[in-house]
């Protein structure tokens, strides 16, 4: 089959989405089909173009795996405020649109558009080539964004809630991260055969358990003594991550703990300023690293840490737990008890799930994962054991694959 995977996240960018897409293409073209990615120039998440590239109004490459990646023109403005990033979705499904009218044809769109104009246009375009579409949602919106509290109800949203299910509803097949992510899809009346249950996944030989003490972290100086306190990702809206900020302020007369942060986002800049206004030394923020450092710095964590705003674990589903659990460490949540985040958790026995906004909650799991480094050793353990099953890359991918192909030749059947 000839598949078009349209997204607006892509390698070199480091959010996993992206990376999934890629890894997603390779699969389905190692199994004899032709693939074309359709996304946009690396930008994510700050806005501006990335040094080294050019924007053009669309490039075409042909990859060393054996798939082609076309990228479409958009805008490249700072998209850290709404209006800009709206601007941004806007562009990138106008240039996705026009540049994928002028590709060749397709039986298969696996869509991960931008929000709202980016998904409105993909199914367009699809339908316009007389293709299938699989509509794989990694945030349910409007909600994320009410949740995040970005928006808020009214009007507006409950337009983008129509425009979104009618999206929904002339995709072949839906796909959600989460049970709590299709049931809200549910809630809007999509019926059960619609939507599906398609997790997202990480590589396994892309992070594995190491030692803690590696070359990485004697390079930032860290100290051995040190218990690291990680979150490594995208800083976003929806994470509320200021109560980690408040959190190491309460531990801040525990010298063996260090809260280490390792990404970029929207909210890094208020964190920062946070962690300053409060003198706090204990805490330590570095940018995005390079690929062939990554298996290292998870590993100089003792423990990952996630946190969502309250009410927002049933519309995201955090992807920093994938890397945390494939290297083998422990995880802390500050999310709903009833989400999906919290459930996983429980199920594997690999963390702590504290309230979410609850810095003093939070500050007491991180004092007790610290006190206990035996059962960090343990939680660890089945944190990977769990990963290996649910999240990694040859079981989900797989899987993924044959739901397409049967999606693709004679229609498709929820599994």
């Amino acid at each position: 089959m000839r598949v078009l995977i349209l997204i607006h996240i892509y390698p070199p960018e480091h959010a996993p989405a992206g990376i999934n897409a890629a890894e997603l293409a390779q699969e389905l073209t190692d199994a004899g089909h032709e693939v074309t990615v359709l996304t946009g120039f690396p930008s994510h998440p700050a806005g501006p173009l990335f040094d080294g590239w050019k924007a053009k109004f669309y490039t075409k490459e042909r990859t060393d795996g054996g798939f082609t990646v076309v990228r479409c023109i958009h805008s490249f403005a700072k998209r850290f405020r709404l209006l800009p990033k709206l601007w941004y979705y806007g562009t990138f499904a106008l240039g996705s649109f026009v540049v994928g009218l002028h590709q060749e044809s397709f039986d298969v769109m696996i869509m991960q558009s931008t929000p709202l104009f980016g998904n409105f246009t993909g199914v367009l375009l699809a339908k316009l080539r007389r293709a299938k579409v699989f509509y794989w949602i990694q945030d349910v919106h409007p909600e994320s964004a009410i949740n995040a509290g970005l928006i808020k109800e009214g009007l507006a949203t409950a337009m983008m809630k129509k425009l979104d299910t009618w999206v929904c509803r002339r995709s072949d097949v839906v796909g959600t991260l989460t049970d709590d992510m299709r049931q809200l899809l549910l809630d809007r009346g999509l019926s059960e055969e619609h939507v599906v249950l398609q997790r997202h996944w990480l590589d396994e030989s892309r992070i594995y358990p190491m030692s803690r003490m590696n070359g990485w972290r004697h390079r930032f100086d860290i100290p051995p003594e040190k218990f690291v306190v990680l979150h490594a990702g995208t800083i976003g809206y929806i994470s509320g991550a200021a109560v980690i900020i408040e959190a190491a302020r309460l531990l801040r007369n525990r010298d063996d703990l260090l809260f280490l942060f390792v990404g970029d986002g929207p909210l890094k800049s208020d964190l920062e300023k946070m962690s300053a206004d409060y003198g706090l030394s204990n805490v330590k923020f570095l940018p995005f690293q390079p690929e062939e450092d990554v298996n290292e710095m998870q590993a100089t964590g003792d423990v990952g840490l996630v946190t969502l705003k309250p009410r927002s674990g049933a519309s995201s589903i955090p992807s920093k737990m994938h890397g945390y659990t494939a290297a083998g460490r422990p995880v802390i949540a500050g999310v709903d008890a009833e989400s999906a985040t919290s459930r996983l958790i429980s199920e594997g026995d690999f963390g702590w799930v504290p309230p979410p906004s609850d810095a003093g909650a939070l500050a007491e799991a991180i004092s007790a994962a610290a006190s206990d480094p035996a059962l960090c050793q343990q939680k660890g353990a089945r944190a990977r054991v769990f990963f290996e099953r649910e999240f990694g890359r040859k079981a989900v991918t797989r899987k993924f694959r044959v739901r397409l192909e049967a999606m693709a030749s004679r229609g498709w059947r929820r599994s």
